[in-house]
């Protein structure tokens, strides 16, 4: 008896042996390969060397909860061209391993009732014997690793079951690294695309500002996003006219952000020497309806300063009264009759409203960020807000635009950005 015992014995401390060498083979392929259409078949092969099995395959579940061949080797194969082989939770040996997140050990496929043999009958292929495994990753099953037919051996046996619970521990950990893997290069490719759109949005909006002797303007652009539908202009079309623009497109993100580029690229068209900020409303808004993407329009605040006498002519469209820093500390809202916004009638009754600017007035132009920014208990800024931190001297309008930035953020602390924010300051000196 010890003698027959002996090399049956053997046999299973070789198969071990076996198993051992190719789960290092395996996790050298994990270490090495960082391609799911590299490593899943490279696992694959090395279990059907090792276990000695004519086939193997692995499956991934899909969105419905099901399961969807990932790789194969040998056996029926691998679908053609861009058919996919599924298999409904809960059916076959597969679906069942599946359903039951438990390993199982077939001696005799058909004999066994889960078989479903209906590939067999398709592919000319026969199974006899089945191990089948769930793969498992943080206490959820994401996928079944499978092999047929042990070539030496009618039917696979215990040992074979606990090497196989191995390989898909192995064959799991691949899957996980993959799967980080492929989220941090899509990460990387969103953040480098997003990096470029803000680039471009960037190169939009004004490099400089104009800077006279008697003349300042400053300016803050931060998109809550990685690029907003906020926007602002300065144009000067002679030493004595300047034009300036700040604007809000509703929505963020990349839509808002490809409408802004829009829309300041035909409105620096509009913009003649001579034009009223009124006239250049109406013709922008005109040019606008009717190319805006469903759903969305822009709110903007247009101006027209007039150096030599400070005389500044501003006209809204839907957008925020801006505020009137004086010299001597006070600040008030300053009302403009507004109009709709752009992009949602064919014409548009608008109006314009004037003021003079005295040397050390500072006009502050804003989107709705500045009193809509929220803090941590859902309290905003608003416009009562603003006027307090507006309320003082300002030598110049780079210490405006200080006040407000650092006013928001300390107001909003360590609560994330609710909205894109933009603030225009000029003045004179």
């Amino acid at each position: 008896m010890k003698g027959r015992a002996m090399p049956a014995s053997l046999e299973i401390l070789e198969r071990q042996l076996k198993v051992y060498k190719g789960l290092v083979e395996v996790s050298a392929l994990i270490n090495s390969i960082t391609e799911s259409r590299e490593l899943l078949p490279a696992i694959l092969a090395v279990a059907r060397r090792v276990l000695e099995v004519e086939a193997a395959s692995l499956f991934l579940t899909d969105g419905a909860g099901d399961l969807e061949l990932a790789a194969a080797s040998g056996g029926p194969g691998m679908p053609v061209g861009d058919a996919k082989i599924t298999v409904p939770r809960g059916r076959g040996i597969a679906g069942w391993v599946l359903e039951n997140s438990e390993a199982l050990l077939v001696p005799d496929a058909y004999a066994d009732p889960r078989f479903f043999p209906d590939v067999d009958k398709r592919t000319g292929y026969r199974t006899r014997s089945i191990l089948c495994v769930p793969l498992a990753r943080k206490g959820q099953v994401i996928g079944v690793l499978q092999v047929l037919n042990p070539t030496e051996r009618l039917a696979f046996d215990e040992a074979d079951l606990e090497a196989f619970k191995a390989y898909a521990n192995l064959a799991a950990t691949a899957i996980d690294k993959l799967r980080t893997i492929d989220r941090q290069r899509e990460q990387q490719r969103v953040a480098q695309e997003f990096a470029f759109a803000r680039e471009i949005q960037a190169s939009f909006l004004p490099q400089t500002l104009p800077r006279h002797a008697n003349l300042q303007f400053s300016a803050l652009y931060r998109p809550a996003l990685n690029v907003g539908g906020d926007f602002y202009d300065v144009v000067e079309l002679g030493p004595d006219e300047i034009y300036f623009v700040v604007g809000d497109v509703a929505g963020k993100g990349m839509p808002a952000a490809l409408l802004m580029a829009q829309a300041l690229s035909i409105l620096r068209l509009i913009l003649k020497p001579g034009i009223s900020p009124v006239a250049a409303m109406a013709r922008w808004n005109a040019m606008l309806t009717g190319h805006t993407i469903r759903g969305m329009f822009i709110t903007a605040l247009l101006g027209r300063l007039t150096v030599s006498s400070g005389h500044v002519e501003l006209c809204s469209a839907g957008h925020c009264h801006p505020f009137l820093a004086r010299a001597d500390g006070t600040c008030a809202e300053v009302h403009v009759t507004g109009s709709p916004p752009l992009g949602l009638l064919p014409e548009l009754p608008a109006r314009a409203q004037s003021i003079t600017l005295s040397p050390l007035d500072w006009l502050v132009l804003y989107s709705d960020g500045l009193p809509e920014s929220f803090n941590a208990r859902d309290e905003p800024l608003d416009n009562a807000g603003v006027l307090r931190l507006l309320h003082r001297k300002f030598g110049a309008s780079d210490d405006v635009i200080d006040a407000l930035n650092c006013g928001e953020l300390a107001h909003r602390q360590q609560a994330e950005p609710h909205d894109d924010l933009t603030i225009l300051v000029l003045g004179l000196l």
